[in-house]
This record gives structure tokens, sequence and C-alpha cells, in this order.
């Protein structure tokens, strides 16, 4: 075994235990619908709306319908509001050779506007490349990924995520894998679907649908690093911007 790896990993777990928002808190009761995440998240809330409505490119960069644009665009808008510019660029140059280096293991951190984790990243590229035909591939505009774990192929998915351009395209293809994984599962309408697929992108999509669902009503998003007062339900900021969002 590398000797160098123990030393490595300490520093990784220092760096996360630092500037990595904890992923894991204790389930609370259910959001009140009524809460008004404007207010709540205020300057923060107001700069995500103003990024998407400053960049039409990402909606139509997705090439997806019209409902399925607000449905993706719902799902990654409480990273918008979690995103923090100055601690992505130093969590990213923090950790990232270590992740290269020595993989997910070592380190497992958010990138960029969407908060898109390595490990999430693999599993995506993964299903896409397994799920997904030639036809739809094509159709998408989205390749195959070259698949192998080794630090070239890290490093070149660490580049991709450090793209917004690239994040988009990995939005895409998490609506597409949803579609595939979850092609049996029922909703009770497009609102409930939404929420289910918000969950998902924060909880990990593969955790299974009875497991996405128990965690739907759950109480874990909040933008404090340490210790925070006061959570909320992912799934209903999403469907809090959806309605409320140009259809």
């Amino acid at each position: 075994m590398d000797k160098a790896r123990p030393f490595y990993r300490a520093m990784a777990a220092a760096a996360l235990t630092s500037l990595a928002v904890p992923a894991l808190l204790m389930p609370q009761t259910p959001g009140d619908p009524a809460e008004d995440y404007r207010v709540i998240f205020g300057e923060r809330y107001a700069d995500a709306e103003k990024y998407l409505a400053d960049s039409p490119w990402i909606a139509e960069a997705l090439r997806l319908p019209p409902e399925e644009t607000r449905i993706a665009l719902a799902v990654v808008f409480p990273e918008l509001i979690r995103y923090s510019y100055l601690q992505d660029k130093i969590q990213v140059r923090a950790l990232k050779v270590l992740y290269v280096q020595y993989g997910r293991k070592y380190a497992n951190f958010s990138i960029g506007r969407f908060q898109m984790k390595p490990s999430f990243i693999e599993q995506l590229e993964a299903d896409w490349n397994a799920l997904l035909s030639e036809e739809e591939k094509t159709a998408a505009g989205l390749p195959s990924f070259v698949p192998g774990e080794t630090s070239e192929r890290r490093q070149d998915r660490i580049l991709r995520l450090e793209s917004i351009r690239w994040q988009v395209g990995y939005l895409r293809i998490f609506m597409a894998v949803m579609a595939k994984r979850y092609a049996n599962a029922v909703f009770g309408d497009v609102e409930d679907r939404l929420r289910f697929y918000a969950t998902a992108y924060n909880a990990g999509y593969a955790a299974g649908l009875a497991r996405l669902r128990k965690r739907m009503p759950e109480r874990h998003f909040h933008l404090e690093l340490f210790s925070p007062e006061r959570t909320y339900n992912y799934a209903d900021i999403a469907l809090f911007y959806f309605r409320r969002a140009e259809p």
C-alpha cells in the first residue's frame, strides 16, 4: 500500500470537515409548505433567480421539452442558492488533486453552480453508458463516456465538472437516467415527480424508490458550514421555485 495514502486521507478529511457542507443530518418534521423561501434566503434566493434569468442558454442547452426543462431547473435551484464562488474555488483547489490521484474514497466534494460531486458523476456516467441507446445519446448530443477509473479519467471528470456547460450536460443526463431508472414509478402529478427528482438529486438517485420516497419529507438543506440552527426540505424549495418560474 502507498505509504503516502494515510497522509492524504487525513488531508482530505480535514479539508472536508472545514469546507464541505455536512451531508447527513437527523431527519426532522416535514417543512411548512407555506414557508416563503424568497424571504428566508433573501439575497441568495434573488441571486439564484437572477442567474437563471440572465442565462437563458441553460434552458436551451438542456434540449428538453418545456415541462421537463422546468423540472430540471427547479431540481438544481436549491444548489444555486447554496453555491458560493469563493468556497467552491477553495474547496476544489484543496481536494481535486486528492481525487485525481486516489479517487472518491479520499476526496468527494461538491463542485460548481449545481454542486455536483465526483461520486454522483461517476454513477451518472456509468448509467448513461448502460441505460441509454446510441440513438438516444446522439439525440441528446452527449456520447458515451470512456469507461475505467484511472487518474486520467478522474482528471477529465474534474475538468468537466469545473465547466458550467458540462454541468448542464450532466443535468440533462440526470433527467434521462431518472426517466429510465424509475420508468415504472407512479407519480400523483408533476409536482410529486418534481419532489421525487429533487430528493433523488440531493440524496443520491441510486438509493431506490422506497428509500427516496421515505426521504422526501426530511429536512437536510442548509447554508451554514457547521451546526446549522435550522434545516429545510430540499424538495420543498425546488417546488417553491417551480411554482413561481415562468412556464
